[in-house]
């Protein structure tokens, strides 16, 4: 079984390729299909930015050094997003450009930061007989597409993480969002990537936990 994954960003340099190579080098690449994409990518395909290579090679290895140098910016693909089993988004903008372009995606998309508040609490298969007595045809899904499956009917059940205000009242950004510090100051954006990084090591923990016990209870 192949699971499909497709991250996406807005211009494909930055937080997107990170978190693709993040979890590249940690999956066997005979099991899962990882890839990225932009939603606003430019004509000529722009290369993987320095910071986020360098963070992505930390994190990996020899191989990721060479995907990391030789990343070019793609722009998101309806047929990939319809193959796909699972899309994670940088931020809420993305996810409604995903939304537009495949509109059946839907249920598919999430914000990376989403996907683990609602994958917080266990995964567990029986799950699934809740959501067959409204949706058969998910009922029938296996592997990373279940997951998918399952956090979506999470949506609407699991309260979101509050916003929050700073100290001078003013709201906080959405805690789904990851934004774009590409153009903030070094430190900035380097903590941001870092971060992403992090987050992407937690969701797999609990991507893998649930495809685990799957494997073990195939019901």
């Amino acid at each position: 079984m192949t699971h499909r994954l497709i991250f996406v960003c807005e211009a494909n340099i930055c937080r997107s390729p990170l978190m693709e190579l993040v979890l590249r080098a940690q999956e066997d690449a005979s099991e899962w299909q990882i890839s990225s994409a932009g939603t606003r990518v430019g004509p000529a395909g722009g290369r993987m930015c320095a910071t986020s290579a360098e963070i992505a090679t930390t994190a990996g290895d020899a191989e990721t050094e060479v995907l990391a140098a030789g990343h070019r910016s793609e722009g998101i693909d309806a047929d990939d997003l319809r193959a796909a089993d699972l899309i994670l988004t940088a931020s809420r903008a993305e996810r409604g450009a995903v939304a537009a372009l495949v509109p059946e995606a839907r249920s598919r998309a999430f914000t990376l930061r989403e996907a683990i508040h609602l994958g917080a609490e266990p995964v567990e298969v029986r799950e699934f007989e809740n959501i067959a007595q409204f949706d058969a045809d998910a009922a029938n899904t296996t592997g990373l597409a279940r997951y998918a499956e399952a956090l979506h009917a999470r949506r609407g059940f699991t309260a979101p993480p509050k916003a929050g205000r700073t100290l001078f009242g003013k709201r906080r950004r959405n805690p789904y969002d990851i934004a774009d510090a590409h153009h903030d100051s070094p430190r900035e954006h380097r903590a941001m990537l870092t971060a992403v990084a992090a987050e992407v090591q937690q969701f797999r923990q609990q991507a893998a936990a649930f495809l685990d016990s799957a494997a073990a209870d195939p019901r």
